[in-house]
This record gives structure tokens, C-alpha cells and sequence, in this order.
């Protein structure tokens, strides 16, 4: 009898401080099931609570949802691309009495820059079928471990008409289960894995 309630004490305590799994909720709108590509990969952003969502996470995620696109087969333009065709960047040397001075001059827009709808026709002129977006939540600390939330979302809609194809939203807490940068790569690992875009 010692030996049962032993290993029912075990049970429960080894239940107790395994991590639950992540948490998909997936939204497959009008336009799931069409081959939208090329698309282009807006930046990641942070959501609405950005206290601890550093710039390492937004570049680790963007890396990871690029390369897990590209590999399923689609081609991604990267809007940081569209920016240097949209600025142009110009160099002269300048004469001072100390000496010669090389100055870099950029003009032109940003992406960030433009409104909506000239985003979007640019999109369209070149070619563009969809639009990839991905934004890290990083929930408010709480209880003794400072346990917070970190939940990523994906979603890509159709550039035409802006129809949803697929919204992902995947959650996993830190704390005693994971670390920060943990909980951001699962949930985004979660993210991509729950859009069965391919």
C-alpha cells in the first residue's frame, strides 16, 4: 500500500510541473484553399502589450516564418526589399578645410511611410497575390515566477479583396515551463505548424 500511494505522489508531482502543450486557435477564412504567391512578409510587429518584446524575438520570429514559407514552396518578397527600390541613396564627396568628407544622402519613401491603399498598390503592381503578417503578444507578468503568455500570430490574406486565408493564434506560458525566447519560438513553431498551408 505504501508503495501505491508512493507512486501516485509521483504521478501527481510530475504531472504538476510538466508544461501543457501549446494552444492553437485556427481560422480558415473565405479565401483558405487558394495558392496565394508571391506574398509579401510585413514586419513583425509586437501586440498590444510590449513590455518584453524585444527586437531579438521580432527578427527571430520573422526569420523563422520566412523560412518555413519559402520552404513550403512560396516565394516571399520581403518589404524591406521594397523599400530600397523605393528610396534611392546618393554619395559626394564634400570639401572642408580639414579636409575631404564623404556624406550618404537617402531620399525618397519608407514602406512604414506610405498610407494603405498605396501600399497596397504597389503590392499589386508588383505582382503580389498575397500578404504574410505575424505579430508577437507578450502577456502581462503574473504570480511568483512572473509567468506570462506568449502568444504569436500568423495570418495571410488575399491582396486582391484583403479575404482572410488562414489566422493562427498559438499560445504557451513561460515562467517554470519556459523561458522567454522559449515561448516565442514555440508558439511561433506552433503558429506555423497549426496553418496547414501546405
Amino acid at each position: 500500500m505504501p508503495r501505491l500511494v508512493a507512486l501516485v505522489l509521483f504521478a501527481v508531482v510530475g504531472c504538476a510541473f510538466a508544461p501543457p502543450p501549446p494552444v492553437a486557435h485556427v481560422r480558415r477564412g473565405p479565401a483558405f484553399g487558394q495558392w496565394l504567391t508571391p506574398l509579401a512578409a510585413m514586419p513583425v510587429v509586437c501586440g498590444r502589450t510590449t513590455m518584453g518584446c524585444l527586437p531579438g524575438y521580432l527578427a527571430a520570429v520573422a526569420s523563422a516564418t520566412r523560412i518555413s514559407l519559402e520552404y513550403g514552396g512560396y516565394r516571399v518578397v520581403d518589404t524591406e526589399r521594397i523599400n530600397a527600390e523605393l528610396q534611392q541613396r546618393s554619395t559626394h564627396t564634400v570639401e572642408t578645410i580639414a579636409g575631404e568628407r564623404v556624406e550618404t544622402e537617402v531620399t525618397g519613401v519608407r514602406w512604414l511611410d506610405l498610407p494603405p491603399e498605396q501600399q497596397r498598390a504597389l503590392l499589386i503592381g508588383l505582382g503580389i497575390k498575397g500578404v504574410f503578417r505575424a505579430v508577437i503578444s507578450m502577456g502581462i507578468p503574473h504570480g511568483m515566477a512572473a509567468e506570462r503568455t506568449v502568444t504569436a500570430t500568423i495570418a495571410i490574406t488575399r491582396l486582391v479583396d484583403e479575404q482572410v486565408v488562414v489566422q493562427v493564434d498559438c499560445s504557451v506560458p513561460t515562467g517554470d515551463q519556459h523561458s522567454e525566447a522559449q515561448a516565442v519560438e514555440l508558439a511561433t513553431r506552433c503558429a506555423l505548424e497549426s496553418a496547414t498551408l501546405w
